[in-house]
């Protein structure tokens, strides 16, 4: 089986995403803080998932582990992502609370998100307010 990181260098090299030649790889870990779910009667099991945009359509790059109930996750899988000095890469960033019993992504509750790019993500040294994206009043995601 092909790690995703294959699987997205291949579907970048096919679809000809980008032009000019990978600077270096950039490794992102994600956590949440305060999670709200949509369900008042159990906590979330929320999992992250990192898209990337291409010709205007999204597309998954890699997702995390799902960490069952939940609120604060602090995620352990690494995002490997190439990085094109270049090229504006736009990074989309999900968290979806997935119960044991939802038979996919399209089941799953969709608790909030962020948009940026990967050089906004990789210049930065210390997370600046953008990067703590208010899911709800009490909630954000943050890079760590």
């Amino acid at each position: 089986m092909k790690k995703m990181s294959n699987i997205y260098e291949s579907a970048a090299n096919t679809l000809g995403i980008f032009n000019s030649p990978c600077l270096t790889k950039v490794e992102l870990r994600v956590a949440c803080k305060g999670i709200s779910d949509r369900d008042a009667l159990s906590k979330p099991d929320p999992c992250v998932i990192l898209k990337m945009q291409s010709h205007g359509q999204w597309f998954e790059v890699d997702r995390t582990e799902v960490i069952r109930t939940c609120i604060n996750p602090v995620y352990s899988k690494l995002f490997t992502v190439d990085f094109y000095f270049e090229e504006v890469q736009r990074l989309r960033f999900e968290v979806h609370d997935i119960s044991s019993n939802h038979n996919g992504l399209k089941e799953a509750d969709f608790l909030g998100g962020m948009e940026c790019t990967l050089g906004q993500v990789s210049t930065e040294s210390l997370p600046p307010p953008w990067l703590l994206w208010t899911f709800s009043p009490s909630s954000n995601l943050c890079f760590l």
